[in-house]
């Protein structure tokens, strides 16, 4: 519902939009439909491209911006901004401050769209329910869905918070881990920037936070720890309000066990029943490319889990699946340390590894010069190759697994893209 309160945030006020892609244009469809006639400018790298798509504007060039003319620039999360200016904002940033109490947030490296997703299923089975966020569904376009007693999942990306100065009433950090280094200065800028979900809570607010980011509690109120007041023991989950034992889910492996616990705990503090919690999870589809099975060919079976962009993600796919036998790892190359993963391969020659693309040529060679020739070890060039191989490789039972370890943008759109060719090659010719 888009009360005054909106109209008031824009109305009189000389506001550009930077960057107009799924957010940027959300921008402009929102404050259009809250100050009709106000003059808007925009920026973006493309704008041959985008010139007839908007009126009354006046169109800018990146390197035109004059950062002090604008009372609000709306950014998109995905420029790198390192002058940072205070009449600087987004999306995520303005739905805070008006409906940060309606807020669950989720953030963290891994398993914040599950896990988000989840939430959403759970609450609601009880309340009004609106998803948005990093998860592709931009927050300002359910604006006019919203009521007072509407509950709000919201999956928040490290770009979204970095600068936010509010912080939903309940507040998810999952995990931390290296990521996005070609977008911040240092690794401590990216796990800050993920704080904010939580560092501008209140009193009686609440945070459900991993215990890998014990370097925060000092600065927030009475957290909820994972792993420690929050854990799964096989299929039951564990909350500071209770336990349930989980038997009906598609979904596989301890972290999503242990994400089930973080929306048995939200349910919970919402006087969510167990039994509207067990149905939500018992219907919820795992979410695409993330340890998704997508067929079975000769007794082998192929799980597209394109979505890993780091080593840890990997390490838990390969843990999550029996009879995993053959995991296909490489991707774009960001400067990550895969130390762990490394000693991971080295430590379960039981697999076979085939590396593609320059991180699976990084990560090869350093595990040559760490251990020496490997006989488990595959170096090809693509994906392509790499399903070829692991079909020679693979006997029935086995199970293949896409879990890159990194980013796809070197020669794909996105994961997604990564995903669904992989879904073709595994198909083809079999």
């Amino acid at each position: 519902m888009i009360d005054q309160s909106w109209i008031d945030e824009f109305s009189d006020k000389k506001i550009l939009i930077w960057g107009m892609g799924l957010e940027g244009r959300s921008s402009y469809r929102f404050i259009r439909r809250c100050c009709p006639s106000l003059h808007l400018f925009i920026a973006d790298k493309n704008l041959d491209k985008i010139k007839d798509d908007f009126q009354n504007v006046t169109f800018l060039k990146e390197d035109e911006i004059q950062f002090d003319d604008f009372d609000m620039i709306l950014k998109a999360p995905g420029i790198v901004c390192f002058d940072w200016h205070e009449n600087i904002t987004n999306q995520a940033e303005l739905f805070l401050k008006h409906y940060r109490k309606q807020v669950i947030g989720i953030t963290g490296t891994k398993g914040k769209s599950t896990t988000t997703s989840l939430i959403y299923n759970v609450v609601n089975t009880t309340y009004h329910t609106v998803l948005v966020g990093n998860i592709g569904i931009a927050c300002f376009d359910a604006i006019e869905e919203i009521t007072d007693d509407t509950k709000i999942a919201f999956e928040l990306s490290c770009h979204q918070l970095e600068h936010c100065h509010y912080s939903p009433a309940i507040a998810v950090f999952l995990n931390i881990y290296q990521e996005h280094l070609d977008h911040y200065q240092s690794y401590q800028d990216y796990k800050d920037a993920k704080a904010n979900i939580m560092l501008h809570q209140e009193k009686g607010d609440t945070i459900i936070i991993h215990q890998m980011l014990e370097e925060y509690f000092d600065r927030i109120f009475d957290p909820i720890i994972i792993g420690k007041d929050i854990v799964c023991n096989d299929k039951t989950l564990i909350t500071p309000k209770g336990t349930i034992e989980v038997v009906d889910t598609k979904l596989i492996g301890k972290h999503n066990y242990l994400n089930m616990a973080i929306a048995y705990y939200v349910a919970q503090l919402l006087n969510i029943s167990d039994a509207s919690f067990l149905d939500a999870v018992g219907k919820f589809e795992p979410l695409a490319h993330r340890l998704q099975v997508v067929g079975t060919y000769h007794g082998v079976t192929y799980v597209d889990d394109s979505i890993s962009t780091i080593g840890a993600s990997t390490i838990n796919a390969i843990e999550s699946i029996p009879h995993a036998k053959t995991i296909l790892i490489g991707g774009n190359e960001r400067g990550i340390d895969y130390t762990d993963l490394e000693n991971y391969m080295h430590q379960h020659p039981n697999h076979e590894y085939i590396l593609m693309y320059k991180t699976g040529h990084r990560i090869y060679d350093e595990l040559r010069e760490r251990f020496g020739i490997l006989q488990n070890m595959h170096l090809v060039d693509d994906l392509q190759s790499a399903v070829s191989l692991a079909k020679q490789l693979s006997q029935p039972d086995d199970v293949v697994i896409l879990s890159p370890a990194a980013s796809s943008y070197d020669h794909f759109k996105n994961f997604e893209e990564r995903g669904e060719i992989f879904r073709k090659l595994v198909a083809d010719e079999n």
